[in-house]
């Protein structure tokens, strides 16, 4: 008989939110692949569980994926957990189900998510939203990502660490707007949780006076204005830079625009700290 899959979710924070159905399956499986022993332990601690731990992260998982299809082979039923919430979202998982699914079943259990418990209380509507989990850690590459995302004019949400909120919240007041309306999540269902609306500029200032801790989850509303026109010459700036001094590109760049060379030589230079 081919053995299971089952995916499961796990507290984002609070040890009660897990379901009964969840703690069955763990209870019934043969073992359990889990981002970090250390995290699952403390869980498994809390309601008695004793099972065999396997460390399964984004450093190991295409290593693992192979022994553990074997194992599934044989007849196995293993569970997959994160650190916290639902795998796979944001979280190692893909890599391994997208080699099973084809053969052995693969069964969710649902339950904790940090995206659907900040969606659940946003009071930005959230119809229709787009997820961007972790955007890149390159400023030009984020830079990229939220002008493209941005120009949907839907709103967007974003897992970010507490090291590159400051930046990121830079990034969407030169692209965005400083009045873009901000929800902050953080320690989402733990005892210092913390959700508030903010503008982004007010949101900048208050991480300068006092830097953010824990785990952080975004929210962030159709642009407040339009990109300011400028913008449209980053790629030819970026292009430039590469063979041509600051006062160069803004002399060339003035040839074809109607820019001051104060605004231009001003953006020439920010363009050149971000890539």
């Amino acid at each position: 008989m081919l053995g299971k899959l089952y995916i499961v979710a796990t507290p984002i924070g609070n040890l009660e939110d897990i379901t009964f159905r969840a703690l069955n399956i763990i209870r019934n499986s043969d073992y359990i692949l889990a981002e970090s022993s250390a995290r699952t332990s403390k869980l498994f601690s809390r309601y008695n569980i004793k099972k065999k731990i396997i460390t399964f992260n984004k450093d190991n998982e295409k290593k693992k994926c192979n022994t553990i299809i074997n194992n599934l082979e044989d007849g196995h039923t293993i569970s997959l957990v994160t650190d916290a919430g639902t795998p796979s979202v944001s979280d190692p998982g893909y890599e391994l189900i997208a080699k099973v699914t084809t053969k052995y079943p693969v069964i969710p259990i649902p339950g904790a998510s940090s995206l659907t418990c900040a969606l659940s209380v946003s009071t930005i509507p959230i119809n229709n939203f787009i997820f961007l989990g972790f955007l890149p850690k390159k400023a030009n590459e984020r830079m990229k990502k939220i002008k493209e995302i941005s120009s949907n004019n839907i709103p967007m949400v974003i897992y970010e660490s507490k090291h590159r909120i400051k930046s990121l919240i830079k990034n969407i007041i030169n692209i965005m707007g400083e009045n873009t309306p901000i929800i902050i999540f953080r320690e989402l269902t733990k005892i210092h949780e913390s959700i508030k609306p903010y503008t982004a500029g007010k949101l900048l200032s208050d991480l300068t006076r006092k830097p953010p801790s824990g785990e952080i989850t975004l929210i962030i509303d159709k642009p407040y204005k339009t990109a300011d026109p400028i913008e449209n010459c980053r790629k030819k700036i970026e292009i430039l830079l590469k063979q041509h001094s600051v006062s160069e590109v803004v002399s060339i760049i003035k040839l074809f625009t109607k820019y001051k060379k104060k605004e231009l030589y001003k953006f020439v230079l920010k363009v050149r700290q971000e890539v």
